[in-house]
């Protein structure tokens, strides 16, 4: 007694996906010589794409001879035949209704920022939401605006999807993407006394001993070790708040240099400009990693990329798909 075939095991690949399509092409065509010209090979290899597909089936799938009416299939193969018809029926339905779902994206997208962030032009990002509204005008977008210290927090709190925010200090459970880098510098108002200083009268001695103008949340090392050189300090959480106290002449405080551009060019702020205050921040866009969003997220995260000025100082090498 012959021993019973083990038949189709394993998971199906694109070899054996290949595999079926031939056998397909085969049987509609009535035999080897005319699907040649169909499958674009000849009839040596399409002779060996069957004895391949009928090893992986483990069954004789056709008889096997010479012209047109010489060709048949045998009972199997009269069955696998039916359903492989089945099978590419089923997944040009999967196609169709993946297609259906991009092309009507619906959902609520929630989007997170820093209260500065219109101040970066090269950014673009009322381009970015202009373009992703367009492609996706059935998703509500909501967008939110808070200190730095809090965009971090709305993400991991589940109130926001998706963030843009200084790349300083990780938390677990978010992926960042690096998007640009700034400079941020030391200013004072026009009516601080270091304001009219000399230049060559400035120094870090000389400058620390100035009331400064800090966060109220955390940040790196590098920025806490400039801030601890301040003997006294008053707090601001939000970038507007810094810029009032530093423009009311009470104090000093660190700006990125975009932000303090305005004020420096109509002569309202001064940069002090010593090497050992000034830093760069990378910024990024960030997000949880177990988010059922994803695919909007995605979308949006494309439109930045796309949007993106040449110009600015970024990693495009970081620039990485979202989804595994």
């Amino acid at each position: 007694m012959s021993s019973k075939q083990s038949g189709l095991r394993g998971q199906l690949t694109d070899i054996d996906f290949r595999l079926l399509r031939i056998f397909k092409s085969v049987v509609e065509c009535g035999g080897y010589s005319a699907a040649e010209v169909v499958l674009n090979i000849n009839r040596s290899t399409i002779s060996v794409h069957m004895s391949d597909l009928e090893t992986r089936l483990g069954m004789v799938l056709c008889n096997r001879g010479r012209g047109r009416s010489s060709f048949s299939l045998t009972e199997q193969g009269e069955e696998v035949y039916r359903v492989i018809c089945d099978l590419f029926v089923y997944l040009d339905q999967f196609r169709n209704r993946i297609n259906a779902i991009q092309s009507e994206l619906t959902g609520h997208l929630r989007l997170t920022l820093p209260d500065d962030l219109l101040e970066i032009p090269d950014l673009r990002l009322p381009e970015v939401i202009a373009s992703f509204r367009q492609a996706a005008p059935n998703v509500t977008l909501e967008v939110l605006a808070h200190a730095p210290g809090e965009v971090d927090l709305d993400i991991l709190n589940g109130n926001a999807d998706l963030g843009i925010n200084v790349l300083s200090l990780k938390r677990p459970g978010l992926e960042y993407l690096p998007l640009y880098r700034h400079r941020t510098s030391l200013y004072c108002g026009d009516t601080h006394a270091l304001f009219s200083a000399p230049d060559a009268e400035l120094s870090l001695d000389l400058v620390t001993t100035n009331d400064l103008v800090g966060d109220s949340y955390s940040f790196s090392p590098e920025i806490a070790e400039r801030y601890n050189l301040f003997q006294s300090r008053t707090l601001a959480n939000h970038m507007a708040g810094r810029a009032l106290m530093i423009l009311s002449g009470s104090c000093v405080g660190f700006l990125p240099d975009y932000y303090a551009k305005r004020w420096l060019e109509q002569g309202r702020l001064r940069k002090l400009d010593l090497p050992d205050l000034s830093y760069q921040l990378d910024n990024a866009v960030l997000y949880r990693r177990s988010d059922s969003r994803r695919v909007l997220i995605q979308m949006f995260v494309e439109e930045l990329k796309q949007a993106l000025a040449p110009g600015l100082n970024r990693d495009s090498d970081a620039w990485q798909s979202l989804l595994p």
